[in-house]
């Protein structure tokens, strides 16, 4: 587990240091975005069982940087929360993500944009029966952006999704699968 944190700190530095060094002569964008969590599955080894989260609230936070015509690098901070039941347990969970991203950037004739990415990051989830839980994250991101009239700012739309294929914490694995999102927002740009 710690060579997994001190890689994805190593990634994270490494997209961060390009981004920063491309972002003056490129464009940048800081997005802010809030919306719900749908509710999906969480699978807790031992004891072998699955717990059901409940439609929950999320906010993340997008930094990229324009590093050729049609792709971004950046870093993300995701702030979720949710609550869980079944599997021997019933309480509520927090979820904080810090990771970077890379996003495909698509100019459509109306001026919109389509932006899919990928997302990976280090992942923590703290609640009653999710102490101390640290784990990867690997998510998918689709934003469609409208401009504003001065070009520089603009509305988004996102859907994604979380996963943490691996982690846990002392007592137990805790993984899950893709928990889908929906997130609106605006964007500053440079």
């Amino acid at each position: 587990m710690k060579a997994m944190r001190i890689s994805l700190l190593c990634l994270v530095l490494v997209v961060l240091s390009i981004s920063v060094g491309h972002a003056q002569e490129q464009q940048w964008n800081l997005t802010f975005k809030g919306g719900p969590l749908i509710p999906g599955t969480v699978t807790i080894d031992p004891p072998g069982g699955d717990v059901d989260t409940d439609m929950g609230w999320l906010l993340n936070a997008y930094i990229d940087a324009m590093v050729a015509p049609k792709l971004s690098f950046g870093g993300f901070l995701l702030l979720a929360g949710t609550s869980a039941s079944g599997g021997g347990t019933d309480s509520g969970a927090t979820v904080a993500t810090l990771g970077a991203t890379v996003k495909g950037r698509f100019t459509l004739q109306n001026g919109m944009q389509l932006r899919p990415g990928l997302a990976i990051g280090y992942q923590m989830i703290s609640g009653d029966a999710f102490d101390g839980v640290k784990g990867l994250d690997v998510g998918g991101i689709f934003e469609i952006v409208k401009p504003l009239a001065n070009n520089k700012n603009a509305l988004v739309g996102e859907v994604g999704f979380i996963t943490q294929p691996a982690g846990g914490n002392s007592d137990a694995d805790v993984t899950f699968g893709p928990i889908f999102y929906l997130a609106f927002g605006y964007e500053f740009g440079g």
